[in-house]
């Protein structure tokens, strides 16, 4: 990703904000941190172009070692989210005592093709108390044009899934950047 970024920048293309996943094995080794400093300091990437998603479980298994990584990527300004937020065994704790920047619903919570009234009741009382909480909120799975307008309307930030795009390869998603 540092290296694909940093080749765009030097070519003069558009770049968008890229994330990528962090795993709990990736937070069980203590040299985590110095191997993405070494990566901004060979590739000279803005920490504004990098995202680090862990998924809602890391959290919950291993708190010390989250907070931890999450205090090194505020201070050095990199976003992290809060990746299939809904999709294990939520903890609103979590949300209130780490420094969170992003919010990724899950998929889960729009299970049905059609909204049912609790679906959407649950979706917005979320999506408010994250913005309460100064998290940009993102849901994922998005699959048709009622759930996006209902999405837009209680003022997601952004909305992810195949209604908007599959996944793609890197030069398809090249030519989709650079035409948007």
């Amino acid at each position: 990703v540092f290296s694909y970024l940093r080749k765009r920048l030097d070519e003069g293309k558009k770049v968008v904000p890229i994330s990528m996943n962090v795993s709990r094995v990736h937070l069980d080794n203590d040299d985590i941190i110095k191997y993405i400093l070494k990566l901004f300091d060979e590739y000279k990437i803005p920490p504004e172009l990098v995202e680090f998603e862990l998924t809602e479980n890391i959290y919950m298994s291993n708190m010390a070692n989250a907070k931890k990584f999450l205090d090194f990527c505020k201070k050095i300004g990199v976003f992290v989210s809060m990746d299939d937020f809904g999709s294990g065994y939520s903890s609103l704790n979590v949300m209130n005592s780490l420094p969170i920047d992003i919010l990724k619903l899950d998929k889960v919570f729009l299970r049905n093709e059609k909204l049912t009234d609790n679906d959407m009741i649950v979706i917005e009382c979320i999506v408010s108390m994250a913005k309460r909480l100064k998290m940009k909120v993102i849901c994922e799975g998005v699959e048709t044009k009622s759930q996006s307008e209902f999405l837009r309307q209680i003022k997601c930030d952004e909305i992810q899934g195949y209604f908007y795009g599959k996944p793609m390869a890197e030069e398809d998603f090249n030519n989709y950047i650079e035409s948007h």
